[in-house]
C-alpha cells in the first residue's frame, strides 16, 4: 500500500469496535479490496474465498498462513466451510465475506447471493458489519496486477444490524444489505465527482 503511494479516507469509525467480533461484509471491486481489507480491519480476523484459490501453488500457501476460510462446492463441502465460519465466530474472530461473491465489473454494488444467510442464521447472535469501499476499482483493474499508484480509497462502516432482525423473508433480508450498500456508495460516488 504505501509502494504504491494510496491514501485512505475512514468514515464512520463509531460503527467499527475493532475489539467486536463482526461478520464484516464488504463490496468488491477489485483484487485490491483484499490489501485494502487487510489495512482497515483490525485484530483477529479471517477471509471467505473460493476454494480454487487455495488449490494455486504458492498463493493457496500463503492463504492458508493468512487464516482463510476455503469455501468448497457440493453439500458436504458447503457444510465444512460453514462449521469452518462458525468455530471463528466463536473463538472471537471476525468472518470477513464478500456478499456478492465476486467482483462487480462496473463498481457498483451488486445483489448479494444467498450464502450470507447460511453462516448469519447459523450465527445469529453475531452482528453483520456492512462495509462500502470505493477507489480500488481504479487502483486494479480485473485481470490484471498493474497498480495505479497515486489514489485514494474510500471506506465508510455502516451501521452495524442483526439479519434476524430485519423483518421478511430470505429476499427481504438480501434486500436490505443491497440497499444500504447502494445508498452509501451512490453518496461516495457522487461525492468522488463533484470534487
Amino acid at each position: 500500500m504505501k509502494m504504491a503511494f494510496i491514501s485512505f479516507n475512514i468514515e464512520g469509525n463509531e460503527n467499527y469496535d475493532p475489539n467486536k467480533t463482526y461478520l464484516l461484509t464488504p463490496n468488491h471491486q477489485s483484487a485490491f479490496d483484499i490489501f485494502a481489507c487487510f489495512s482497515i480491519f483490525k485484530k483477529s480476523f479471517a477471509f471467505v474465498s473460493k476454494d480454487t484459490y487455495g488449490k494455486v501453488p504458492l498463493l493457496g500457501f500463503g492463504m492458508s498462513l493468512a487464516n482463510y476460510i476455503f469455501v468448497k462446492r457440493g453439500t458436504v463441502g458447503a457444510v465444512k466451510s460453514i462449521d469452518d465460519m462458525e468455530n471463528r465466530l466463536r473463538n472471537n474472530i471476525s468472518i470477513v465475506i464478500y456478499p456478492e461473491g465476486t467482483r462487480s465489473n462496473t463498481g457498483e454494488i451488486k445483489r448479494p447471493k444467498r450464502g450470507i444467510l447460511k453462516i448469519a442464521e447459523r450465527c445469529s447472535d453475531i452482528p453483520i458489519l456492512p462495509v462500502v469501499v470505493y477507489g480500488t476499482k481504479d487502483i486494479m483493474k480485473a485481470r490484471t496486477f498493474k497498480i495505479n499508484p497515486f489514489k485514494k480509497i474510500t471506506v465508510r462502516f455502516l451501521e452495524p444490524f442483526y439479519l434476524k432482525d430485519i423483518e421478511g423473508d430470505d429476499n427481504a433480508k438480501l434486500d436490505y444489505w443491497y440497499s444500504i450498500m447502494s445508498k452509501n456508495y451512490n453518496e461516495l460516488m457522487d461525492k468522488s465527482i463533484k470534487k
